[in-house]
């Protein structure tokens, strides 16, 4: 699997509370959202259809992974916070216990309530000059502040942002862009699947962990990993 594209410029960093649109709710997308808001980032998820649309046409099937593997660490933490402690745990088995356990519980958590655009399709994107700090916005050629990212929806909406994570897959290339990649601040995750999905979900969080720790400036910052005892 293809890992997140580098940023072009070591100090193209983005500290929290910076803005992020990432667009796709499905299981990486929502991973992605939730990191991001574990770390304190002001992220809004675009979704076209429905949440783990994807895979929702499947939803009689079984997950095809072993159970403990189709929920990360991050994740399970947040559905847990939530459930509270005295409600029982059950791994999914179908990838409809998958989508109606996880996927949908996890954008209702405290980190994703009210973060979810759906249904929302991003038709396309341009770079746009970003507001200056007294909110003027006539200066286009000032070369120290970085563009944003304007998001056109099909409904006519624009929303602007400082940072964008795609995670559609093949329907990513769909979206219109009027610029040249890469660039910075845009990444892309789980775009060319291998047809082993443990694998592929096991690469795209790594995907993740990648996007962040490039954002924070850091050579890693994996809040899968178990902290140490």
């Amino acid at each position: 699997m293809e890992t997140a594209p580098p940023m072009t410029e070591e100090t193209a960093t983005l500290e929290p509370p910076g803005s992020i649109a990432v667009i796709g709710a499905g299981p990486l997308g929502i991973e992605a959202a939730l990191y991001g808001r574990f770390l304190g980032y002001n992220v809004t998820l675009f979704e076209a259809v429905e949440v783990a649309h994807s895979i929702a046409d499947r939803r009689d099937q079984p997950i095809p992974m072993m159970p403990d593997r189709c929920v990360s660490p991050l994740a399970k933490g947040a559905l847990d916070a939530q459930a509270g402690d005295d409600e029982p745990k059950s791994l999914p088995l179908s990838i409809a216990e998958w989508i109606d356990r996880v996927w949908l519980p996890l954008t209702q958590t405290d980190l994703l309530r009210g973060r979810l655009r759906c249904p929302a399709r991003v038709s396309a994107m341009e770079l746009v000059s970003a507001p200056s700090d007294d909110g003027d916005d006539s200066d286009l050629e000032d070369d120290d502040v970085p563009p944003d990212f304007r998001l056109r929806l099909a409904e006519g909406e624009t929303a602007d942002f400082e940072a964008v994570i795609v995670a559609t897959g093949a329907e990513g290339t769909e979206i219109e862009r009027s610029f040249d990649e890469p660039v910075d601040y845009l990444f892309t995750i789980g775009r060319q699947p291998t047809g082993d999905a443990e694998q592929d979900f096991a690469g795209g969080l790594k995907q993740i962990v990648a996007v962040y720790a490039s954002l924070g400036g850091r050579a890693d910052l994996d809040l899968y990993r178990p902290p140490r005892g």
